[in-house]
């Protein structure tokens, strides 16, 4: 059982390891895509992604405010 579970870590860093390898080589993409795919003002990097998400919110839910207060007006 130790073995299996010491054979199971290995494999997994070895996986681990592959996809890193893979994701470095990828082609980087252009700074005009990166802008285009952002839906926030500034591009969401991997650690303040979850405030990227709720600034979108907070956006969204302004949007409908907006709305519907236009659609209230006659």
């Amino acid at each position: 059982m130790r073995y299996f579970v010491v054979v199971a870590l290995i494999a997994l860093g070895v996986i681990f390891l592959r996809q890193k390898k893979a994701e470095n080589s990828a082609p980087q993409k252009t700074a005009e895509a990166v802008a285009q795919a952002s839906l926030t003002p500034r591009p969401a990097s991997e650690h303040d992604w979850a405030k990227a998400a709720i600034d979108r919110t907070n956006e969204v839910k302004r949007q409908v405010k907006r709305e519907r207060a236009s659609n209230e007006v006659p």
